[in-house]
C-alpha cells in the first residue's frame, strides 16, 4: 500500500508524498481552440486555429517525453481507459462524476493536462529609413496548460507560454505564412509554458504535504473489504494506521456479496472504524440482528459506522 500511496500526487485523499527524484506520472486529455478564429488572410487563409488544436496534444506528448521530471502515460491508453471506464445505465449513457477521473486513477496518473490554444495572432510592422521601406509580418501564438488532480479534477496549477517570429517582407521577396511556422511556434510556446508549470506543481505538492495528516483503522464484520477515501483505494480490512489527510472525506468500503458502505466524515483526530456489513440479500431478522449489535455511536445512514475517535 505505501508503494501505491507514493505515486498520488499532492491534493489526493491520501498521505500525498511523492519522491522528489520519482518523474511525474502525467496524461494528456486534450488541447482545444479558445480563439474564435477562422482561417487567418494573413497566413494565407490555410492555417485555422481548429486545425492546430488537433495536433497540441501531441506536441505537449512529445515535449513531455523528453523531460526527465515527467513520465508520459501513452495518451490511446489514456482515451482507451476512459471510454472502458464511461458509465452506463441499462447501456445507455448516464450522468457520472467526469469519466477521465476513472482513468487517471486506473493508470496511476499524478496529473492530468490540458491545453490550450489561447491565441494566434498577426500584425504589421512597417519601417521606413532614408526612404527605404521594409515591412515585417509578426505572428504571435500564446497557450495553456492546466493541471487537474486525478482525484476529483480539481485544477491544481496553470501556466501559460508565449511566441513570436517576424518575417521580412520586401518588394523583391514576399513570404506566406504556413501551418508549418504556427507549429513550431506553438512548440517554443509549450517549452515556455512547461517550465512555469512545473514550479506550480511543485508547490501545489509542497502544500499539501504540509498538510495535518490523521490515521484511521477499520475493520468490518466480514473481512477482507476494499476500503477507499475519496474514491481512491487505500487498502483492505483490516486496515490499521493508514495515514490521510485532516478534514472532510468521503469512505466507502465494499465487498463482493455485500452492500457498499459510504459515509462523508469529518476526520479530526486518529479514528477507528468498526463497519457491520450486510449482505446483498438478507431477511429482515438479520438486519435487524446487525443493527443490535451495531447500536451505539452509529454514524447515521445505513448500515452504520460505529466511530471511535483516537487521542493521543
Amino acid at each position: 500500500m505505501k508503494k501505491y500511496l507514493l505515486h498520488m500526487l499532492a491534493g489526493a485523499a491520501l498521505t500525498g508524498v511523492t519522491l522528489a527524484a520519482d518523474p511525474m506520472r502525467v496524461a494528456v486529455m486534450d488541447f482545444d481552440d479558445q480563439t474564435g478564429q477562422r482561417a487567418d488572410a494573413k497566413l494565407g487563409g490555410s492555417v485555422a486555429p481548429a486545425a492546430l488544436v488537433a495536433k497540441g496534444a501531441f506536441l505537449v506528448g512529445q515535449k513531455l517525453l523528453g523531460n526527465q521530471e515527467f513520465t508520459l502515460i501513452d495518451r490511446r491508453d489514456f482515451i482507451a481507459q476512459m471510454e472502458k471506464e464511461r458509465p452506463t445505465n441499462q447501456g445507455k449513457p448516464t450522468a457520472a462524476r467526469p469519466t477521465f477521473i476513472h482513468a487517471a486513477q486506473a493508470l496511476r496518473a499524478d496529473a492530468v493536462l490540458r491545453g490550450s490554444l489561447m491565441s494566434l495572432s498577426t500584425g504589421k510592422e512597417t519601417i521606413n529609413l532614408g526612404g527605404n521601406r521594409t515591412e515585417f509580418t509578426a505572428l504571435n501564438v500564446r497557450i495553456g496548460l492546466e493541471a487537474l488532480n486525478p482525484v476529483d479534477g480539481a485544477v491544481i496549477a496553470m501556466s501559460s507560454g508565449a511566441a513570436q517570429t517576424r518575417i521580412r517582407q520586401t518588394a523583391a521577396q514576399s513570404t506566406e505564412l504556413g501551418e508549418d511556422d504556427v507549429i513550431g511556434l506553438i512548440e517554443k510556446a509549450i517549452d515556455d509554458a512547461l517550465p512555469k508549470l512545473k514550479t506550480a506543481l511543485t508547490q501545489a505538492q509542497l502544500a499539501q504535504q504540509a498538510r495535518p495528516k490523521i490515521k484511521i483503522s477499520v475493520k468490518t464484520t466480514a473481512d477482507p473489504a476494499l476500503v477507499e477515501v475519496d474514491g481512491i483505494l487505500i487498502g483492505t480490512t483490516p486496515l490499521v494506521n493508514a495515514e490521510i489527510f485532516k478534514g472532510d472525506h468521503v469512505l466507502t468500503i465494499g465487498k463482493a456479496g455485500y452492500r457498499d458502505t459510504s459515509k462523508r466524515i469529518l476526520f479530526e483526530k486518529d479514528t477507528s472504524i468498526e463497519v457491520p456489513m450486510i449482505r446483498t440479500e438478507l431477511s429482515a431478522e438479520e438486519i435487524k440482528q446487525i443493527y443490535e449489535k451495531a447500536r451505539l455511536n452509529i454514524f447515521q445512514g445505513e448500515p452504520g459506522l460505529i466511530i471511535n475517535t483516537i487521542s493521543n
